[in-house]
């Protein structure tokens, strides 16, 4: 029985550590580390933006957001160095306008936070989330 434990245990430790690695290696660089903090940031306010004594805190959330995002467009996808030389032009475009398609819903979220319109803040976040879904998919390093 303890033996089943210690493996038990064993195993756990192991798999917290591996995923810890997998997050980490997802940090490293500078744009990484920007997305995460954005990610952070949207996760934080997805579960207060409908508070409206959070207000405040919502809108400084979502002015760290677009911090971030105005510090991401300085860097290139860590995917641009395996595009072919003559697609990498357009590869960056296609980064740069999803980027401000994102910017674009981030302020229609603080319209909606500003407004006290939680419902539209709500389908907002779905836009945010299906924009997350295509860009990961498209620039984010493979895992």
């Amino acid at each position: 029985m303890i033996q089943s434990i210690k493996l038990k245990y064993l195993l756990t430790l192991t798999a917290a550590l591996a995923l810890g690695a997998n997050l980490a290696v997802a940090d490293d660089t500078p744009l990484g580390k920007e997305m995460s903090s954005m990610n952070k940031s949207l996760r934080a306010l997805k579960k207060q933006v409908a508070d409206p004594a959070k207000k405040d805190d919502s809108l400084a959330l979502v002015a760290k957001m677009k911090k971030n995002l105005e510090e991401s467009v300085k860097f290139d996808p860590a995917k641009t160095k395996d595009q072919p030389a003559a697609g990498k032009d357009a590869y960056l475009a296609n980064y740069k306008e999803q980027m401000q398609a994102l910017g674009k819903s981030i302020d229609e979220l603080e319209a909606a936070i500003k407004a006290d319109k939680p419902e539209d803040a709500k389908k907002v976040f779905e836009k945010l989330s299906e924009q997350k879904e295509k860009g990961h998919k498209d620039f984010a390093p493979d895992e």
